[in-house]
């Protein structure tokens, strides 16, 4: 009786989790799984999430954020830890076995100019696929991460991660190269 009951729950959230995403025209492959306060979105664009994606809020929910005509597009098999914060103003996209730490940034956009001579950059962010990106990173607009790469906590990634390199500091450089297998995925 206990294992129907809890099956049932299940199911029942997967069909909260199913309804709340097509309530902020989320697509998806498949429900993602969420553990804890559910994500705020604010969607005026196009959000894709593929199967098996999690997200994990218990201390600090995320914001999702994508403004009109903008993309986010997140890949399969992809964690989001607590509090991190994502926002698309052209397009944000994070490959597939990705793992995103605690309070991480992910914005495509300076959202304001520092002076009149500099207006705000916006440019697209590409994340590839099996990187891990640290607690507390920031990751800024035209930011290019390559396969493989490891992005080390409270970095900051303003251009381009070459794959296969563990990358650190504000702004981000590579400190080392990493030795992987190209079909290898963390854990």
């Amino acid at each position: 009786m206990k294992k129907a009951f809890v099956s049932g729950l299940s199911r029942f959230k997967r069909l909260l989790v199913g309804l709340s995403l097509k309530a902020d025209n989320v697509g998806y492959e498949s429900p993602p799984v969420f553990s804890g306060k559910w994500p705020k979105i604010t969607n005026k664009g196009r959000i894709y999430i593929a199967r098996n994606c999690s997200f994990r809020s218990f201390r600090t929910r995320q914001h999702i954020t994508v403004t009109k005509d903008a993309i986010l597009e997140i890949g399969r098999n992809t964690f989001m830890n607590d509090g991190a914060n994502l926002c698309a103003t052209l397009s944000v996209k994070i490959g597939r076995n990705c793992k995103i730490g605690d309070m991480a940034y992910i914005f495509d956009t300076d959202f304001h100019q520092v002076s009149p001579q500099h207006p705000a950059k916006r440019a697209p962010i590409s994340i590839g696929n099996n990187v891990w990106i640290g607690a507390r990173s920031t990751i800024l607009a035209g930011a290019d991460i390559g396969d493989h790469a490891v992005i080390a906590a409270g970095s900051t990634v303003v251009g381009e991660i070459p794959a296969k390199t563990l990358a650190g500091g504000s702004p981000a450089k590579v400190i080392r190269a990493l030795d992987v297998p190209d079909d290898w995925v963390r854990d």
